[in-house]
């Protein structure tokens, strides 16, 4: 075919003049190589189709596609089909430069920079310069130029000629020019891809930090979230474009609204600490250098501006951690940002480990791509900053919820009680007022037993929870019994408790609105008090009973102290009902009040005092 095309491009002036040997060479090389590559091509084909039975199969099903043979032909037919077509594109330019009708080379600066720029040129456009001079398109132009209008392609001499003509063009449409443009989109692919503009997938556990953007895993423990795949967005490299003279041109810049992934030292120990395996977080922008940032009632405030966030799951979620607390405003610095999880209320961001350097940034998923999947559950935020928008605890679905859980663990359901309702409540006022979020109410001095005396409420087997922020009830179970990971999850479980009671409580700290949760958990357990623990009380009891008679026949016996003597009694009588009661009590197995065990350190300060007036009065 190259042969008839060649020959017919030498005979009718449309391509190439032999008129040297090293034309001559030229055009056997390219003659040669063209039936080597169209062989190789041949042989790569019929290879494949003896491997797959005639396409209908794997080469894995074929004794020829397992044999060493089927690899030999294979590449053997892909590699020095390849190298025939490098040196038959190389015949053909050099075949163009020879003739310098297109390519002349001057030896020269300026003639070498002309040549180099044509050269690639041509090689670009390669396939439809072929075309060109193939199709008679050059005589059909110099007809047009001398006013001839013969249509040279249209009227060929023969048809010996159009045949010729037609196979070029089939040959050049359906082999050249698929190569030459697969091989643009190969160099087009590369140089994105190392320009960064290319996504890559990034695989998103279901931790659940970033909803409602993704989804929620269906594991129950923090390590199996970690690794429950839940979604693969494709994400741009970060820091993409073009580095000139030290500056990065045409890349992404991170923006507000950004999502991320970040990754550093101090990260990666955090996640494999609480997920098992070390990776990094994907979180969303909030602020860019020099924003400044500050949480209250709920809020976001980016610029001393309320910010509207549709992609976080809830209105007013977001409250301060250890870094950044409530109302207190920061500035992020140079080449740093400021990022948080949808989730507000189930995500470690930079409320709690502060700002991230632009270099820790891995990959990065702009604003204005997120779309489809990733923005079908956002919310509409028009309401966000009116008072009805905040969240409140549905106590009974969160009773439901929580004796649900505490079924499936093997414990009874709880009960409510307004008085544990009410003591929580009082906790919460002194938590807030004193600024006191310690168990032990170091500062407010007010505990947990002390407010549910004042409520009204007693019980041997008590506990309490709070936690900053509003809540629904399917947060708050979400919180406490799903992501929970310390020992304290294993007391809602606790077979001892019986009843609960929820307050939210509103105030202010630091001039700061905000609101605690307190929830009050009350539960009998029964003392068991040991056999000879109860003996003894019951034995002092009896003894008493049998003493005092004896005091008594020698009240106006002369030689005894009287006064002495009614001291005595009173006494052993404040002795025998202390004895009495307490070990009435702890035969029905029941707690002593806290009066009664007060009255324990009084029974050994009396008993030690009559013990010395018996002596007093024996001596007599």
């Amino acid at each position: 075919m190259v042969n008839l095309i060649l020959n017919n491009m030498n005979k009718k002036g449309l391509a190439f003049k032999i008129v040297s040997r090293k034309q001559k060479a030229l055009f056997l090389l390219i003659k040669i190589s063209a039936i080597v590559w169209v062989l190789s091509i041949v042989c790569f084909g019929i290879s494949l189709a003896i491997a797959t039975k005639g396409f209908t199969g794997t080469v894995q099903d074929t004794q020829f596609g397992n044999s060493t043979l089927y690899l030999i032909l294979l590449l053997g037919s892909m590699g020095i089909g390849s190298l025939a077509f490098v040196i038959m594109v190389l015949a053909i330019i050099i075949k163009v430069i020879l003739e310098k009708k297109v390519l002349e080379f001057r030896r020269s600066f300026k003639g070498i920079v002309i040549f180099g720029i044509k050269l690639s040129l041509l090689l670009a456009v390669l396939p439809l310069f072929l075309l060109y001079r193939v199709s008679g398109l050059g005589g059909l132009t110099r007809n047009f130029k001398k006013k001839e209008f013969r249509l040279a392609f249209l009227k060929p001499k023969g048809i010996k000629s159009f045949l010729v003509r037609l196979v070029a063009i089939v040959a050049i449409f359906s082999t050249f020019l698929p190569i030459w443009i697969g091989g643009y989109w190969v160099v087009g692919a590369f140089t994105a891809q190392q320009l960064g503009y290319l996504t890559q997938p990034i695989s998103i556990a279901g931790t659940g930090s970033m909803y409602p953007t993704f989804p929620k895993g269906k594991t129950k423990t923090p390590k199996e979230q970690g690794k429950e795949l839940v979604g693969t967005p494709g994400m741009f490299p970060y820091p993409n474009g073009l580095t000139l003279f030290g500056k990065r041109i045409f890349g992404h810049q991170i923006d507000r609204g950004d999502i991320v992934v970040i990754e550093n030292e101090k990260i990666r120990e955090l996640v494999q600490k609480t997920y098992g395996e070390p990776s990094g977080w994907v979180k969303r922008v909030i602020g860019i250098t020099g924003d400044s940032i500050e949480l209250r009632e709920g809020i976001v405030y980016l610029n001393n501006q309320p910010l509207k966030e549709p992609y976080i799951g809830k209105a007013r979620s977001t409250f301060g951690e250890s870094f950044l607390k409530e109302c207190l405003k920061v500035t992020i610095p140079d080449n740093s940002i400021f990022v948080m999880g949808d989730n507000r209320k189930g995500s470690g961001d930079s409320r709690e480990v502060g700002f991230f350097s632009l270099n820790d940034v891995k990959y990065v998923l702009p604003l204005k791509s997120q779309k489809g999947d990733l923005v079908k559950n956002w919310r509409d935020t028009s309401n966000d900053l009116e008072s009805s928008s905040k969240i409140k605890i549905d106590r009974t679905k969160f009773l439901e919820l929580l004796n649900e859980k505490r079924r499936e663990n093997g414990a009874k359901p709880l009960q409510y009680q307004t008085n544990l309702e009410k003591s929580a409540y009082k906790r919460g006022e002194a938590i807030l007022k004193y600024d006191d979020f310690s168990f032990e109410a170091t500062r407010s001095g007010y505990p947990m037993e002390r407010a549910m005396s004042d409520a009204g409420y007693w019980n041997t087997y008590n506990w309490e929870v709070f936690i900053p922020g509003y809540y629904e009830a399917e947060e708050l179970i979400e919180d406490f019994l799903e992501r929970e990971t310390t020992e304290t999850k294993k007391y809602w479980f606790d077979k001892r408790f019986q009843d609960i009671g929820i307050a939210e409580v509103e105030g202010t700290l630091n001039n700061c609105p905000t609101q605690v949760v307190v929830i009050h958990i009350g539960g009998y357990v029964p003392p068991n008090y040991t056999k000879d623990v109860v003996e003894s009380w019951r034995q002092l009891a009896s003894n008493l009973n049998d003493v005092i008679p004896s005091w008594e026949r020698v009240k106006g016996q002369n030689g005894i102290n009287q006064d002495d003597l009614k001291r005595l009694l009173d006494l052993l009588n404040r002795e025998r009902a202390i004895a009495s009661s307490i070990s009435s009590k702890m035969q029905s197995n029941q707690w002593l009040t806290k009066g009664e065990e007060s009255s324990i350190n009084e029974y050994e300060r009396l008993s030690a005092e009559s013990m010395e007036l018996a002596k007093k009065l024996n001596s007599q």
